[in-house]
C-alpha cells in the first residue's frame, strides 16, 4: 500500500506497511495484480485477465470537464462491451489513472476491475471505482475518493482475494494538521455489487495488530501524549484489536485537561454550524475523539 509522497509524517514512517497476516504474509504479499496505466503521450492502455479485458482511455467529455480529457473505464468480455463508467480529470497535462483485474468478489463467476483517477491537490483524492458482475449485469461501485495513489490493492490475509487497503480518511485534518495525523487502517471490499467495510471482520485482525505495533514504534516519544492527531490514531487503531478503551482510559489519564479549553462539537455528528443549539456542547479533547469514534464505528469496550 502507498499513499502520495505529501502524506502525513506520521503515516509515512509506518509505509511500505508489510501487512503481517500469520503464517499468510509472503503470500499476502504476492506478486502484484495485472494492472494497465498509460505510457508516455499515450490516450489508450489495457489489460487482460480470461475473457475479461480493461480498456482505459482519454475522452473529452465537456460537460464533465471543459478543460481536460477525462479518463473513461470500458470492460470487454469475449467480444462484448458490457461497462463504462467514467473517472475524474487529473487537472495536469499526464493522466494519472490505472485498471487493475483482481477477484474481490467470490459471490460472480468473473473477476473485477479496479479502475482509479486522480483528482489533483496537495492532500485529495484518488476516486475508486470497482466494476463488477451482478447477476447477468455489471455495474460501476464507487468505492470513495481517498488521499494517496489509489495503488490499494492487498491480498491481506492471503485468501486469493483482494481487499482495498487505505487508512481512514476521516480521521486526517479532524483533531490535527494533516501532516500531523495518524489513522487506523481501513479495509474495504465489495461485495453483490455493494461496498463494505470489513475492517472488524476477523481475519484483518494480524494486519490491525502489526499496524499498531509499528504505529507505536514510530512514534517521538516527547509527543506521545500531546500530539492529537497520534492519539485519535492511536486510539482508533487500538479499538480495532479490542483495545480501545484501555487506550482511551490511558489518554484520559495523562492528557493536559486543565490547559484543554476544549472545542465545540455537534453531539450528532453534523456540522457545529448546522448544528441546533441544544445539540451543542464544548468537550475537551478525549471527551470529543470518544464521540467521534462511537459516532465512525469504533467500538471502546
Amino acid at each position: 500500500m502507498r499513499l502520495s509522497p505529501v502524506a502525513p509524517v506520521l503515516l509515512a514512517a509506518l509505509l511500505p506497511l508489510a501487512f503481517a497476516a500469520g503464517a499468510a504474509c509472503a503470500e499476502a504479499q504476492g506478486p502484484r495484480f495485472p494492472t494497465t496505466e498509460f505510457e508516455d503521450g499515450a490516450k489508450g492502455a489495457s489489460v487482460t485477465v480470461g475473457d475479461v479485458t480493461a480498456q482505459i482511455s482519454l475522452v473529452s467529455r465537456p460537460k464533465i470537464d471543459p478543460d481536460f480529457d477525462v479518463p473513461v473505464l470500458t470492460v470487454v468480455v469475449g467480444d462484448k462491451r458490457v461497462l463504462e463508467t467514467v473517472g475524474v480529470a487529473s487537472g495536469f497535462d499526464f493522466p494519472t489513472t490505472a485498471a487493475s483485474i483482481a477477484e474481490i468478489d467470490p459471490n460472480n463467476v468473473r473477476p473485477e476491475v479496479y479502475f482509479t483517477s486522480y483528482s489533483g491537490g496537495a492532500h485529495c483524492c484518488t476516486e475508486a471505482i470497482v466494476a463488477t458482475q451482478v447477476g447477468q449485469k455489471w455495474v460501476a461501485v464507487p468505492v470513495g475518493a481517498f488521499d494517496g495513489d489509489g495503488d490499494f490493492l492487498e491480498d491481506l490475509d492471503g485468501d486469493g482475494l483482494a481487499e482495498i487497503v487505505t487508512v481512514d480518511n476521516r480521521f486526517l485534518y479532524e483533531f490535527d494538521c494533516y501532516a500531523c495525523s495518524a489513522a487506523p487502517l481501513q479495509v474495504l471490499t465489495v461485495r453483490r455489487g455493494k461496498v463494505v467495510d470489513a475492517s472488524a471482520e476477523m481475519q484483518f485482525l494480524p494486519a490491525h495488530r502489526e499496524w499498531l505495533r509499528r504505529m507505536e514504534t514510530n512514534v517521538d516519544d516527547r509527543n506521545r501524549w500531546t500530539s492529537r492527531g497520534y492519539l485519535a490514531g492511536w486510539v482508533g487503531a487500538s479499538a480495532r484489536v479490542g483495545k480501545g478503551g484501555e487506550a482511551w482510559a490511558q489518554l484520559n489519564a495523562k492528557w493536559d485537561h486543565a490547559s484543554d479549553e476544549g472545542e465545540e462539537v455537534c453531539l450528532t455528528g453534523g456540522a457545529v454550524e448546522d448544528c441546533p443549539r441544544r445539540q451543542r456542547k464544548v468537550l475537551k479533547f478525549p471527551e470529543r475523539l470518544k464521540l467521534f469514534l462511537e459516532q465512525n464505528g469504533y467500538r471502546l469496550t
